[in-house]
C-alpha cells in the first residue's frame, strides 16, 4: 500500500480494551495491528500514538466505526434534534443438537469435573448417544486407568466438530462395568459452540529457534499462536518491522511430534508491561497443507485443555 493511500488516524479515536473499527499502519505503511485487535492497556497505546497511526480509508470496517459515532454524537443543526440510527437487529442463532453436529463413535472428548476441581482433566472416547436420553462414555483414560467419576457428578465435555468447538454439561446417571467401562450422562439439552477463525490466537509458551539472514539461530518464545502469525519474545532478539525471519519450532500434534520451519515477516514491535523484553508479532507466509493441519491441531488441542 502507497503511502498517499493511508489517512491518519486521530489519537482519540483509539481507546484501551475497545476493538478496533479498522486496521492501522505507520507512516511507512507498515502493518501496526488488524481491524478487530484489542489495545490491552494504556502504555500500548502510547506507544502506538508515537509512532504515528494511519489507516486505509477505503477500509470498510471505517465505515462501520463512521455509523456508530454518528449514531451518539449530537447534531450539529440546532434546530433538528439528532436521529440515532437503531441497531440492525441481529437474527437469533438457531439452537443445535448434538446429533446435528459431526461427532461420530470414536471422537475424542475432553472431560472434566465440575464438582472436584482435583479430578484431573482426562481425553476418553465417545460411545454414542440416543435423542434426548442420554450420552455414552468411555471411562478409561490414555493409560488405560479406569476415572474416578461417580453417579450424580456433574462433568463438562469439549470437541471439535468441523472448524467448532463445542462443550456441553452432563451428569453422570449410572456407571457401568460391563461388557466395558463406560459413563451413562444425562442427555445436553444445551450446547455452547465456538466458530474456530485463522486469527484465533491461544497462549503458549513454546521455545523456538528465530534465524535471520546471515546471522545464526537465535532462541526465543512464542507466547501466542494463530494459524497465521505468531508474537515471539526473547531478550536477544533484534528484530526490524518489515524483516523476514525463520522460525524453527517442534509442535505436539496427533500423537506425535512435528518440526516446521516457517517463514514469517515482522509486522510490529513493543513492549507490554509487565513484559520486560521486547515482543515482536509476526505474520507467516502461506503454510503449506501438512504444516497448516499441524499447527490448526496444536490450536485446537489447546483449546479444549483451557
Amino acid at each position: 500500500m502507497s503511502k498517499p493511500d493511508l489517512q491518519p488516524v486521530r489519537a482519540q479515536d483509539l481507546h484501551v480494551g475497545q476493538p478496533l473499527a479498522y486496521t492501522i499502519y505507520d507512516a511507512q505503511g507498515q502493518l501496526l495491528l488488524r481491524e478487530g485487535q484489542i489495545i490491552r492497556n494504556a502504555a500500548q497505546l502510547d506507544a502506538l500514538r508515537t509512532q504515528g497511526l494511519f489507516r486505509n480509508p477505503l477500509w470498510q470496517g471505517t465505515a462501520q466505526a463512521s455509523i456508530k459515532r454518528s449514531s451518539i454524537a449530537p447534531s450539529t443543526n440546532q434546530d433538528e434534534p439528532a436521529s440515532p440510527i437503531p441497531p440492525t437487529p441481529k437474527k437469533a442463532a438457531k439452537a443445535r443438537h448434538l446429533p446435528q453436529l459431526k461427532i461420530t463413535p470414536g471422537s475424542t472428548l475432553h472431560v472434566q469435573s465440575l464438582g472436584d476441581p482435583l479430578k484431573p482433566k482426562a481425553a476418553v472416547k465417545l460411545i454414542g448417544w440416543q435423542d434426548k436420553a442420554g450420552v455414552l462414555i468411555s471411562t478409561l483414560s490414555n493409560d488405560g486407568a479406569i476415572l474416578p467419576f461417580r453417579e450424580g457428578e456433574t462433568l463438562q465435555l469439549k470437541t471439535i466438530a468441523g472448524k467448532d468447538v463445542v462443550s456441553f454439561k452432563g451428569t453422570v446417571e449410572k456407571v457401568c462395568f460391563s461388557p466395558f467401562p463406560y459413563l451413562h450422562l444425562s442427555w445436553p439439552d444445551k450446547l455452547d459452540i465456538h466458530q474456530l477463525r485463522n486469527s484465533l490466537r491461544v497462549n503458549s509458551n513454546l521455545i523456538v529457534s528465530v534465524n535471520r539472514a546471515q546471522q545464526a539461530g537465535v532462541a526465543a518464545r512464542v507466547i501466542n499462536l494463530s494459524a497465521t502469525g505468531a508474537m515471539l519474545e526473547g531478550a536477544q532478539l533484534q528484530l526490524e518491522a518489515g524483516e523476514a525471519i525463520q522460525i524453527g519450532l517442534r509442535l505436539h500434534a496427533a500423537g506425535e511430534d512435528h518440526t516446521l520451519s516457517i517463514s514469517a515477516t515482522v509486522r510490529n514491535c513493543h513492549i507490554d508491561p509487565p513484559a520486560v523484553t521486547m515482543q515482536y508479532g509476526v505474520e507467516f507466509a502461506p503454510l503449506g497443507v501438512a504444516e497448516r493441519l499441524v499447527v490448526e491441531h496444536f490450536i485446537f488441542h489447546a483449546l479444549l485443555e483451557q
